[in-house]
């Protein structure tokens, strides 16, 4: 019962941080209809830079959100505009191919300037626990992660019923062409919100960064699992995606402690293959 509980919380704590993750992939989905192929890889970069800013700088991973976040947003926006803007609306394969593209770049990028060896930023969080009842130990790093989630999650939903950015994003999710005739810049709220998934994606790599070992390719295995988590979600439900991360992260973590060798791997995969035949618009969508 103890190893079970274990891995329950263990589950949902990494659970939670898939979530966050895919919340930002969600959120521009919504909008444009862009399924971002490099958001693993987006998410690889802001590990990478904070890296860069403890090698520098001796800064902490958490202190690094404060340079990185405004770095991707801005890198988000520029992306959007120079190469996806001009795709938009053209053929699902021709934009997943640009953004695959995008990928390579930034993997092969992070492999000339890092190197391909493994390698780690500590943080002053890493190396502490948290002792939850008699026999539940849990990493503090993902304690906070999974607490930031949470809020995260809070924050969006309240910016996107409350604020009028919130509302254009609504808006241009529901109707573009009506949103337009309402007045609403339909191209700037598609930038904006795919700079904001960017930018929460540096939030994400800062809290992973404790205990993680960092690696150019790593952000093929992020993407995969991001995009399991939004379909399960049903592709824009927000609550739905935070639901499809923690099903996936407990799944995960069931199938690594009971079955042996990497077939605890495959757990999430057979789950999500179930799930999706029994709920093939997502865990929430309604029929």
């Amino acid at each position: 019962m103890d190893l079970l509980e274990q891995a329950l919380v263990q589950g949902l704590l990494i659970g939670g941080a898939y979530g966050m993750i895919a919340l930002g992939m969600g959120l521009t989905y919504g909008v444009s209809g862009v399924v971002n192929f490099a958001h693993g890889d987006f998410l690889t970069l802001g590990m990478f830079l904070a890296l860069a800013l403890f090698s520098t700088f001796s800064f902490d991973p958490y202190v690094s959100v404060i340079v990185t976040f405004p770095l991707l947003v801005l890198l988000g926006a520029g992306v959007y505009h120079l190469v996806i803007r001009p795709v938009v609306g053209e053929l699902v394969l021709m934009v997943i191919q640009l953004t695959l593209g995008i990928s390579f770049v930034l993997q092969n990028g992070l492999l000339m300037i890092f190197g391909g060896q493994p390698q780690r930023a500590p943080a002053w969080i890493e190396a502490k626990l948290l002792l939850l009842g008699d026999a539940i130990v849990v990493r503090m790093s993902l304690v906070i992660a999974f607490s930031v989630c949470v809020m995260l999650s809070g924050l969006l939903y309240w910016m996107l019923t409350r604020t009028d950015l919130g509302r254009s994003i609504r808006a241009v999710q529901q109707n573009p062409k009506a949103a337009a005739l309402m007045g609403v810049n339909v191209g700037l709220v598609r930038m904006t919100t795919f700079a904001i998934g960017i930018g929460i994606l540096a939030v994400a790599a800062a809290l992973l960064v404790p205990g993680t070992p960092l690696s150019p390719g790593m952000g093929l295995r992020y993407t995969v699992i991001t995009l399991m988590t939004v379909i399960l979600g049903g592709m824009t439900n927000f609550f739905g995606i935070l639901l499809g991360g923690l099903v996936l992260g407990v799944s995960e973590a069931m199938g690594t402690v009971y079955l042996p060798g990497t077939a605890g791997m495959i757990v999430p995969y057979v789950i999500f293959i179930l799930i999706l035949l029994l709920r093939p618009k997502g865990i929430l969508a309604k029929s």
